[in-house]
């Protein structure tokens, strides 16, 4: 039986309508990825059907030469939350999706990056090294969240 675990995360960014049009561009044209140490394989924005590629630059999964393949599935464009979804595609060491969303809220006027998914291994190598491939998750959770938040 495959257990999925679900999470969710968030990050408080800042305030203000610039720092949400800044983080939430910074979101659907992948350089939340980039920042958080990813090279992006992508042909454009965050759209329905779009194809990424994610490799990571540091960490066990750069030493193993892993990709990610995504597609994204649902993208959110409101006047106080943009973001999308994703799912792994086959070849990702990890099966589920994951939301990444940048929210303003109008009455606080405060900026927040939520993330929220389920996920379990895909792969012999991220059930094998499960313990490892955990810790490589929450760490990759991390640095998404530090990447708007310090430089948005």
């Amino acid at each position: 039986m495959t257990r999925f675990r679900r999470f969710e995360r968030e990050a408080h960014l800042g305030f203000g309508a610039d720092l949400f049009r800044r983080a939430s561009a910074a979101l659907v044209t992948w350089d939340l990825h980039r920042r958080a140490d990813f090279v992006v394989v992508a042909t454009g924005p965050a759209t329905p059907g779009r194809t990424v590629i994610l490799r990571p630059r540091s960490g066990p999964g750069a030493w193993l030469h892993l990709a990610a393949p995504c597609e994204v599935t649902e993208v959110v464009d409101r006047p106080d939350a943009r973001g999308f979804t994703y799912r792994p595609l086959p070849g990702h060491p990890e099966r589920g999706w994951e939301t990444f969303l940048v929210r303003h809220d109008p009455v606080t006027d405060a900026v927040a990056l939520t993330l929220t998914g389920e996920s379990a291994h895909a792969t012999l190598l991220a059930r094998l090294g499960a313990p490892i491939a955990r810790l490589e998750q929450e760490r990759i959770t991390r640095r998404y969240l530090a990447a708007l938040r310090d430089r948005p």
